[in-house]
Order: structure tokens, then sequence, then C-alpha cells
């Protein structure tokens, strides 16, 4: 059996936005709401359609787009009656997933026949299983085809739930690099000393293209996590902050590197200061204070 595409984070957007409008949404309302450059919008539909999870529709010279009726669900082919039941539960969590007492509670299901239905969901292949990062002793239940949520898995800074070190440095300094040599360049270019300060700065997508194009990422980043890259940066002392007004006067942040490298005393390289995922640590979770290696050797002086 070939593999199922999977649903990401953009198609899970787009689901839920045609799920508020029933009545279909175009490919400007799409790309004006979910603010998606239109490359990524005609992957994804395309990757939905494939799916048969949404059609395309006309109204008049109009095309829509529209959720597929569930009618005729090739999913529930072959279910019993409790598997729909339980199967419809956990489709309704999304990609955040939903933990068996909850989905006890929903179905109404003893313990031992609820483990015997979710067993059998899972050897068929259209649901799993999925291990929080901050909480690996529970697990959550989601549709097989989906993708989890970031809060669930960390993001790219996971990997089958061990925190990527390495990568989150070598990304940190790769980006460092690519701010400074953006100064330097404009600083040797232009002249005018304000049209080199606009040429130096750099907003996420710029940086997030320049990730991509390193190639080290299994994954595409998310606009959040490249923020929080920066953010690490900016807290660091070595990247600052700008905001200014975009297009159609909307606010817009924009990075750009400092011209002298600051000096680091002890309380500025703290490692929870600058920890990308310093929101998912916690004394039991798999990041942790007590477990930290990082801490450990900033206190071994």
């Amino acid at each position: 059996m070939p593999p199922r595409a999977s649903i990401g984070a953009t198609e899970t957007k787009i689901l839920d936005f045609l799920a508020e409008n029933p009545v279909g949404c175009t490919d400007d309302m799409l790309r004006q709401k979910l603010k998606m450059d239109k490359p990524t919008l005609v992957t994804s539909i395309n990757k939905l359609i494939k799916l048969a999870k949404i059609e395309l529709k006309t109204q008049g010279s109009i095309l829509i787009y529209m959720l597929k009726e569930k009618k005729d669900d090739p999913s529930l082919k072959g279910m019993g009656q409790e598997e729909k039941i339980v199967y419809k539960i956990i489709e309704d969590s999304g990609n955040k997933g939903i933990w068996v007492k909850e989905i006890r509670t929903k179905s109404n299901l003893q313990l031992t026949q609820l483990n015997k239905v979710l067993r059998s969901l899972e050897g068929k292949k259209t649901i799993k299983s999925v291990k929080p990062v901050n909480d690996s002793k529970k697990k959550v239940y989601m549709l097989f085809d989906i993708k989890p949520d970031s809060s669930l898995t960390g993001g790219a800074w996971y990997s089958e739930n061990d925190f990527e070190t390495e990568f989150v440095d070598i990304l940190g300094r790769q980006t460092l690099t690519f701010l400074q040599r953006q100064r330097s360049h404009a600083e040797v270019q232009d002249n005018d000393p304000l049209v080199a300060r606009r040429h130096m700065l750099c907003d996420i997508k710029q940086v997030k293209h320049f990730i991509s194009q390193l190639g080290i990422s299994k994954v595409e980043l998310e606009d959040a996590e490249v923020t929080q890259i920066l953010e690490a940066l900016v807290f660091d002392g070595f990247v600052v902050k700008t905001h200014a007004l975009g297009e159609g006067g909307k606010r817009q942040v924009l990075y750009s590197a400092v011209k002298h490298q600051p000096l680091t005393s002890g309380i500025t390289r703290v490692p929870c200061g600058v920890c990308p995922v310093i929101a998912q640590c916690s004394p039991e979770g798999l990041v942790s204070p007590a477990s930290c290696t990082y801490m450990k050797e900033w206190l071994d002086f």
C-alpha cells in the first residue's frame, strides 16, 4: 500500500476556514484571510483535492472551494458502530489529538472495550497515537494522515521526542551569519545611511527562505519557529528587532545584525534566556531544568 499524504498545518488552516464558510471561498478570500502566498496556497489546495477533502465548484464565472461532503466517507467503510463513534470523536479533535479519558467520556464506552476499538483502528491505519514532548507518559489520538500540532511534537526542534540541540545551534549561527552579510553588503553598497539601514533589515520570510536554501532542515520551518531563532539572537544581543509599516500600513517586524558583537556576561548567557523551547520546559517534562545539559555546564564554573 502506498504511503498516505500527510495533512500539515497549512492544510489544516484551510480546512478549518472552509468549515467556517460552508458556502465556499475564492482564491482571494483564502489568501487574504489566511495570509498565504499563492504558491503555498496552490500546493495545499492541490493536496486537499487529491485527498478528497475539498472540491472545486463554480458560481457563475467564479471558482470556489468547498469542503467535500462526508456522506460517502470511504474511511468509515467496514467499521462497526463503536469504531465509527470513536473515529468521529478523534476526527473532531483535529491535529491536537484527544486523550483516552476524553474519548471514553464522549463515547460512553467501557475502558476495556474502548482499548479494543483503538487497537483495531490503529491496526487499520485510520488513527495513530502521539506522545507529547512535554508529557511522554501519556499519549493522544488523531487521524492517521494528520500532521500533529507543534505543541505536541515540539516542532522542528525535536526528532522522535529528542531535542535537537546541535540543529538549533547551527540554525542560530547560520541565521546570524546571513544577517551579518546583509549588513556588510548594505554598508558597502549604499552611501546614504538611511538607505543602507533599510537594506540591512530582513523580515521573517527572507530569513525563512535563506534557511530553506541551506537544505539543513528535513522539514519546512514554520514562521513561529524562525521567529524563535531570531528572538534568541535578539535576547543574546547579536540582533536588533525593529518595527516598521509594510504594505497597506500593516505593522512589520524586521531584524538586523548589530554592528559590533556584544560583550557577554554570565547573566546574559543563562541557557533559559536563549532557549527556543523554554515554553515546553517543566520539572516533569522531557525538557527539564534538572536534566538540562546546558544548565549544568553553565553552573560548572
